[in-house]
């Protein structure tokens, strides 16, 4: 079961790094929305698009131009020093920041932006490198979420602050006041706090930086295309990136121009996708059960989808109000509807890239793993820029309306997506079986730690459901490639799965001599690949839950190829027998049978026979 991530946060190896983060967030958030809500109610239509487009595009051309030394800053001096450096840097951009708010010089405050821009992308490449650095790989998933609550916490706060004290910026008010005071406030609040932060000695002290930032970006998203999860990780959180931007910046005039709310519906549209990305983030760790699963990231992408295709279609339709405060919002037609979607759409953006992020430092090498993570920065802002470019077209160019956009915007989505599970389809195939395996038994496991986290090694079970293969791909962290026999691989129920998986049959060409060397041959190369096999030895399906005689398949297995094997028996209690044969009339049939994992320690293929295995898991079963 899932560890509470929440104890996170009573550890100073974490609490001091979320509250710097979250104050960070803050600030820039509360600058950011200041500007922009001042350029869409003080400017014409046509101005403000383009000058929230251009502060939307200096905000993260930073991370195109500075990433890179980031990532090698992050890998060669220590973290938490360079946070500090970070952070006292934060307070002179606010003191300026606040004097160009003074003098409404909207120059000036464009190049505050780019400087808060500069600052979250140092910053960004210590903090995500950081985070794998203080905390255990059980507590990676948990901590990420957290900090990526802790975000939107901060944006939803900076939001709120900046949007609602700029109403009281006419003459005789003194909104700008309160927010130099606060801004002031949060910038030396967190740099206090980063100076609690523990050491975090660099892993590659010697590193030579190479400025260009270019030649870099190639070399180290090289390094990232060795790792394929890593590298396809990286894709989706830039596409993620694009497909926000292109909703976000478009929530000011979507509420302006479509829902013709005040300054006040604004800050509703962006707290309900703020909050929804927070809850999203938060949930990942009880869908996963803690682990880092990327069965999460197909139902994150699915529903991003199915979200932005209602917001466009019901928004479409809706009666556009005249100035309307929060009262009126609330007591049109179809409001709370939109409020649902655009709150949906942040859960499961959260659900999206929670797991991408964890998988990215979790399967990265500690010495470039910072600089990985800044490419990944790098990358994120180009697809922005290319979002604000693809804004600019539609809405601009083409005259395509806002919802529009947003329909249009989704399906693109989908085929991204698509296409990135296509290259690795580790995501798809583990979503798919996240469901079922969740919803049709209740699985309890101990002793899977016994399997190891990377390289070659052979999972032997028994057999006692069709579906056994499911509920293994779901506990099992790592990625498992299944090795079926025939009355396996052609099961109607498996079949699709198993060939989507790539799963390795044995003779399944009974006529073909060679059909079983071949088969042989396939397991060799996987394990030289370094990949994680299973194969249930029985050959069939039990009828009663006990264990059958092993085919004669496991002994040429075993005998081939030196890997760890880890025994692993599944065990269904007496009153919740699951049995593929139809059951008797006078039986009670349950609605989740309960199903027990146990893994055995691992043991040498070559120390090892199937006899020994067959003991071994009737062991774990009896004990």
């Amino acid at each position: 079961m899932a560890q509470n991530q929440f104890k996170l946060l009573g550890t100073r190896r974490f609490l001091p790094l979320f509250i710097t983060q979250v104050l960070a967030v803050f600030s820039d958030n509360l600058y950011k929305n200041a500007l922009i809500v001042l350029l869409v109610f003080r400017m014409t239509e046509e101005e403000a698009n383009t000058l929230i487009n251009i502060a939307t595009s200096l905000y993260i051309l930073p991370y195109f131009l500075f990433s890179a030394s980031a990532g090698q800053l992050a890998d060669k001096i220590d973290k938490s020093k360079l946070i500090r450096i970070y952070k006292m840097a934060e307070i002179g951009i606010g003191i300026v920041g606040i004097v160009a708010l003074f003098t409404r010089h909207y120059a000036l405050s464009l190049a505050v932006i780019f400087c808060y821009g500069t600052y979250a992308a140092l910053f960004s490449a210590a903090k995500f490198s950081l985070i794998p650095q203080q905390l255990n790989r059980s507590e990676l998933l948990g901590g990420n979420a957290l900090i990526q609550m802790g975000s939107f916490i901060g944006t939803l706060a900076g939001t709120i602050v900046g949007t609602l004290l700029v109403g009281f910026t006419h003459p005789g008010q003194h909104g700008l006041t309160f927010i130099a005071i606060i801004l002031m406030c949060g910038a030396f609040s967190g740099y206090l706090a980063s100076c609690a932060i523990p050491k975090a000695p660099p892993p590659s002290p010697k590193l030579k930086i190479n400025w260009n930032p270019v030649v870099h970006a190639m070399r180290v998203i090289y390094s990232a295309w060795q790792t394929p999860s890593v590298f396809y990780s990286i894709i989706a959180i830039s596409w993620f990136w694009l497909i926000t931007t292109a909703y976000l910046a478009q929530i000011p005039n979507f509420a302006r121009d479509i829902l013709g709310g005040s300054e006040d519906v604004i800050t509703l549209l962006l707290c309900s996708l703020t909050v929804g990305t927070a809850l999203g983030s938060l949930l990942c760790n009880w869908l996963s059960r803690g682990r880092i699963e990327s069965g999460l990231i197909p139902l994150g992408a699915i529903g991003i989808t199915c979200t932005g295709i209602a917001l466009g279609f019901h928004s479409s339709n809706f009666h556009t109000l005249s100035n309307a405060n929060l009262t009126q919002f609330f007591n049109s037609q179809g409001a709370f509807l939109i409020l649902l979607y655009i709150a949906l759409f942040g859960i499961f953006g959260g659900i999206f890239t929670v797991p991408l992020y964890a998988m990215i430092q979790d399967r990265s090498s500690e010495e470039i793993r910072a600089q990985i993570i800044a490419i990944s920065n790098m990358l994120n802002s180009l697809f922005i820029v290319a979002a604000t470019l693809v804004s600019i077209t539609f809405l601009d160019i083409l005259q395509i309306s806002i919802p529009k956009y947003f329909v249009i915007i989704a399906l693109l989505n989908l085929v991204v997506v698509s296409l990135i599970f296509t290259k690795l389809p580790e995501f798809f195939l583990r979503g798919l079986l996240l469901l079922p395996a969740r919803t049709l038994y209740k699985v309890n496991f101990k002793g899977l730690e016994q399997i190891p986290s990377e390289g070659p090694a052979l999972i032997v079970s028994n057999h006692i459901s069709f579906l056994d293969p499911m509920i293994l791909a779901d506990i099992v962290e790592r990625y498992i490639r299944f090795v079926a026999h025939p009355a396996i691989y052609k099961s109607r129920l498996l079949r699709c799965i198993l060939r989507m998986s790539d799963a390795i049959p044995i003779g399944l060409d009974l006529d073909d001599p060679n059909s079983r060397e071949r088969t042989y041959k396939a397991i060799e190369e996987s394990l030289e690949n370094g990949e994680l096999l299973c194969i249930f030895p029985e050959g069939k399906i039990s009828e009663d839950g006990e264990l059958q005689p092993f085919l004669k398949d496991i002994e040429e297995i075993l005998r081939r190829k030196s890997v760890p094997v880890i025994p692993i028996a599944l065990h269904a209690p007496p009153q919740t027998k699951i049995s593929m044969q139809k059951p008797q009339k006078k039986k009670r049939r349950h609605l989740f049978p309960e199903v027990l994992v146990i893994a055995g320690q691992p043991v040498e293929s070559i120390d090892t026979d199937s006899e020994s295995l067959q003991k071994r898991m009737r062991d774990l079963k009896e004990n």
